[in-house]
C-alpha cells in the first residue's frame, strides 16, 4: 500500500505503467546515438568553404557577390604581387629589417593590407556573407595601414609613453600614433555594425561619410606624425604631397562609386582602370615611406637591406 492508501504498481524490469521504462530505453538508444560522423562533419565544412567561392575562377570574374560593381581582369592581381613580392622578402631574412619598427612598418604596409585587398579583389566570393566580410576586412586594412604606420615612427612611446627629456616634435607624434590607434578601434566599431545591418543598407554604403571621416582622419595624423619626425624636408615634402594631396584627390575624382572623373593616367577598358592607377601611386608612395621611416630608425634605407637579402639569397642558392 502506498502512504495515501493506493495500492503500489509492481516492480518490473522491464517496463512500466504505461510502457515509460519502454520510451525510456528507446531515448536512451537515441542518445547514445551519434549525431554525425566525424568524417561526416568534416566533409560538411570543406563543402562549405568550396561552395563559398568559385576557386577555379580567381582572378578572372567580371562581377562582385554584391553586383554593385564591374571588376577589370587586373583588379587584384597588382595587390596579390605586391603581397606576395614583399611577404617573400621578409620572410627570407626578417632579422636583417633590424631594428624592430622597421619590420612591423613592412608588414602593416605592404603585407596585411595587401593580403587583404587580394581576398576582396581576386576571389569569386558566392555567399554574400564571405564578400561583405572581406569587403569589411579591406576598408579595416586600409586604417590598419595608417595606424601601424604611425607606431612605427614612434614605436613603444605610443604605449608605455615617451621618454624623459624627448623632444616636442616625439611627443607630439606619440599623441597622434595614440589618435590613430582610437580612430581604428571607431573604425571596428563601426564596421561591425555595418556587417550587422547588411541586409538593410550594403556594407559599402553603410556610413560612408563618417568611414571616410575615420580613414581621412587617419591620413592627416600620420602625415602629423612624417611631418614631425622626418627630417629631410625634401622627403617629408613629397610625402605629404604624395599621400595627403594626390592619393586622396585621385581617389574622389576618378576611384570612388560616385566618382565622375577619368583622370589622365591610361586606362584599358575591362582590364585597367583607375582604381590600378591609383594602388600604383599608393606602391610609390609606401615606399617612400618605408625608406624614410627606415632611415629614420636605422640611417639607411630598407630596400638596401631588401637587396643585400636577395643578393645574399642569391649567392646562398649558387
Amino acid at each position: 500500500m502506498g502512504a495515501g492508501g493506493e495500492q503500489k504498481p509492481p516492480a518490473r524490469s522491464d517496463g512500466g505503467v504505461g510502457g515509460g521504462p519502454v520510451r525510456r530505453r528507446q531515448a536512451d538508444r537515441s542518445y547514445q546515438r551519434p549525431i554525425g560522423k566525424p568524417m561526416e562533419r568534416r566533409a560538411s565544412s570543406l563543402q562549405r568553404i568550396k561552395d563559398a567561392a568559385d576557386w577555379k575562377r580567381i582572378g578572372l570574374h567580371q562581377k562582385y557577390a554584391d553586383q554593385t560593381m564591374a571588376r577589370p581582369l587586373m583588379r587584384g592581381w597588382f595587390h596579390a604581387l605586391t603581397a606576395f613580392v614583399f611577404t617573400a622578402l621578409i620572410t627570407l631574412d626578417a632579422h636583417t629589417l633590424s631594428p624592430g619598427p622597421v619590420t612591423w612598418f613592412a608588414v602593416v604596409t605592404f603585407v596585411i593590407p595587401y593580403w587583404a585587398s587580394t581576398a576582396l579583389h581576386c576571389v569569386p566570393w558566392r555567399r554574400r556573407t564571405a564578400h561583405d566580410l572581406a569587403l569589411a576586412l579591406d576598408f579595416l586594412g586600409i586604417s590598419a595601414g595608417f595606424v601601424g604606420q604611425s607606431v612605427g615612427w614612434v614605436e613603444g612611446m605610443t604605449w608605455r609613453g615617451v621618454d624623459e627629456g624627448a623632444s616636442r616634435a616625439v611627443r607630439f607624434a606619440a599623441w597622434c600614433a595614440r589618435g590613430n590607434v582610437a580612430l581604428a578601434a571607431a573604425l571596428v566599431g563601426l564596421l561591425m555594425c555595418a556587417l550587422y545591418n547588411r541586409h538593410r543598407q550594403p556594407v559599402m554604403l553603410y556610413c560612408r561619410k563618417a568611414r571616410f571621416a575615420i580613414v581621412g582622419a587617419n591620413m592627416l595624423l600620420l602625415g602629423c606624425v612624417e611631418t614631425a619626425l622626418c627630417h629631410d624636408w625634401r622627403l617629408n615634402a613629397a610625402l605629404q604631397l604624395l599621400g595627403r594631396v594626390f592619393v586622396p584627390w585621385y581617389f574622389l575624382r576618378c576611384v570612388a562609386v560616385d566618382a565622375g572623373g577619368k583622370g589622365w593616367l591610361p586606362l584599358w577598358d575591362g582590364v585597367w582602370s583607375a582604381h590600378e592607377n591609383w594602388h600604383c601611386a599608393i606602391l610609390v608612395l609606401h615606399c617612400l615611406q618605408l625608406h624614410a621611416v627606415s632611415i629614420h630608425h636605422d640611417g639607411e634605407s630598407a630596400f638596401v637591406t631588401f637587396l643585400e637579402v636577395v643578393g645574399g639569397s642569391g649567392h646562398a642558392g649558387g
